[in-house]
């Protein structure tokens, strides 16, 4: 099949779930199936959304890259409303179409998907949240796959975003409950959508936890927390949660911090926290290793890296209890613990230093699941179902 990726940045080195994601399956699909390109915009920093990257045709990875300049943006009106829908302050049919139209938008690329969708088999829409997708996805919609890395938050109830679950041609989830939560708030049948995911190859060297504990001076047991340390990610809060004393009943138990962005220490945790910038490949790994779990505090998660890269390594993870998703994914698993307080946390600690072989078992069941449920194979399998799905589909 010929493939056209349609997401609003690429590049190697973005991080981002979504972004990761579309890099990821490109990657790994069989040339001999599947010839595959992307449609982008010229941006790369997720908060401006500055144009960066030369219009025109590029690669990256070996993969052609056509990109496309941003369009001019009212931020004033868009922030105001983008504040309005994330306070869940309802807005009209107007001002919903004012706020997409002040999104990530491209003239350019849209003009493309409507001159060119002719010439692919499926278009792939990932996220959900941007202009380019919700106005891209119904210039062909009979062809438009949406990888939407859906979450229960305020944007996901527009009527705008409605439309764009109910439109497109088929859905790919990253996990079940992701799918649960889509055919809940859109009233989808229960034959609509397919569970793809992400793949994982278990190769290179494994991480060695004494080396990232010698690099850092780590001499005690360590949390791990790495990616965007942001508020959405719930880093604060997690820093916050450790700084409790209804956590912090053993002194020499630290928390890493790892990735960009800031993490707001309290005072009474300072002695207790490593924060450290984004860490190469390898360093990941090393520090994964070492760790006494991986902490992924976030509830806005479709399917979430992390716990894959955890397990990968053999670690335990830590999940926020709210999350259905990672919650879902330690069930499954057998391979983590969740939690909602800093008594939860603190309980969890305690029970992973006290119960090494127990704590073992659970990176062992992660492990085992990645392999079973999310190396390629599988992974690849099901995409190549999903794009089946699809109206007049043909491979």
């Amino acid at each position: 099949m010929k493939l056209a990726f349609v997401i609003p940045r690429f590049a190697e080195g973005l991080v981002g779930g979504a972004e990761t994601l579309a890099l990821e399956i490109l990657r790994h699909l069989p040339k001999e199936r599947h010839q595959a390109e992307v449609w982008t915009t010229c941006a790369r920093d997720h908060h401006s959304w500055a144009d960066h990257f030369p219009e025109g045709l590029s690669t990256v990875g070996g993969l052609p890259v056509r990109r496309f300049k941003t369009n001019r943006r009212n931020l004033e009106l868009f922030v105001h409303l983008q504040h309005r829908i994330h306070h869940q302050l309802a807005l009209s049919l107007d001002e919903e179409l004012a706020w997409l139209e002040n999104s990530v938008n491209s003239d350019g690329l849209l003009g493309h998907i409507a001159a060119h969708a002719a010439d692919v088999d499926a278009l792939v829409f990932l996220p959900y949240l941007f202009g380019v997708t919700l106005t891209g996805s119904t210039l062909a919609p009979e062809k438009s796959v949406l990888i939407p890395c859906l979450h229960d938050e305020p944007y996901a109830y527009l009527r705008i975003v409605r439309n764009l679950f109910e439109g497109v041609g088929e859905l790919v989830f990253n996990s079940a409950p992701e799918r649960e939560l889509a055919r809940r708030l859109y009233g989808l049948g229960d034959g609509a959508g397919s569970v793809v995911g992400m793949g994982f190859d278990d190769t290179g060297p494994r991480g060695e936890g004494d080396r990232f504990r010698a690099q850092h001076g780590l001499r005690g047991p360590y949390l791990l927390y790495f990616g965007r340390k942001e508020d959405g990610k719930n880093t604060n809060w997690l820093a916050k949660l450790f700084a409790d004393p209804a956590c912090r009943r053993r002194a020499d138990v630290k928390l890493v911090f790892a990735g960009s962005g800031e993490v707001e220490v309290p005072s009474a945790a300072a002695g207790s926290v490593v924060d450290l910038d984004f860490l190469p490949e390898q360093t990941k790994r090393d520090a994964i290793a070492g760790a006494l779990a991986v902490v992924q505090p976030s509830v806005n998660e479709s399917f979430s890296i992390v716990l894959m890269e955890a397990w990968r390594e053999g670690r335990p993870v830590l999940v926020h209890g709210r999350c259905a998703v990672t919650r879902q994914h330690a069930l499954d698993s057998g391979g983590g613990l969740w939690f909602e307080t800093a008594a939860e946390l603190g309980g969890c600690i305690d029970y992973l230093i006290e119960n090494p072989e127990t704590a073992a078992r659970m990176g062992r069941g992660g492990r085992e699941y990645v392999a079973r449920e999310y190396s390629w194979a599988p992974v690849l399998a099901r995409f190549d179902a999903a794009l089946a799905r699809l109206p007049g589909a043909s491979s």
